[in-house]
């Protein structure tokens, strides 16, 4: 028990007991560390880092493999998150179709900036938002400037 390796950390320890079960299910011996200080501190369970899931060094690599396949873990590729990029706004572009894919399903994004923050906290109702746009069809967020 001495070369044992986390493998993932949950908040929750019933969901280190799903993920627990899925990798026992595929032969790979797991541990539970830290689930009993989650259950009683509930709100300690951030602080001591988590409910961690270990397993033995050498069964590491194919457990992240099943943790991947079961959905537990995402890959690189899909972890990428949507930045907002800068399109600069002429007579030629067309605000109703993706500059980037050219596809008419799009939505308006509004996210609050820093501004509506502090206008909540002195609970003044001011809504301020920063406008940017996303597609649909290819994933891309943007935002037009002049």
């Amino acid at each position: 028990m001495d070369n044992l390796k986390t493998i993932i950390t949950f908040t929750l320890p019933q969901d280190a007991y799903l993920a627990k079960g899925y990798l026992e299910s595929e032969g790979v011996e797991t541990f539970i560390l830290d689930e009993l200080t989650a259950q009683v501190y509930n709100f300690y369970s951030n602080a001591i880092g988590g409910v961690k899931l270990q397993v033995n060094e050498e069964d590491y690599e194919n457990g992240l493999r099943i943790l991947q396949k079961g959905g537990y873990i995402n890959s690189d590729e899909k972890k990428e998150e949507n930045k907002i990029e800068i399109v600069h706004l002429d007579k030629s572009v067309d605000k109703k179709i993706c500059p980037f894919c050219k596809s008419d399903n799009i939505g308006k994004k509004k996210e609050p900036n820093l501004f509506t923050v502090i206008l909540l906290i002195f609970k003044i109702l001011f809504p301020i938002f920063k406008r940017s746009y996303i597609c649909y069809d290819c994933n891309k967020a943007w935002k037009f400037k002049k």
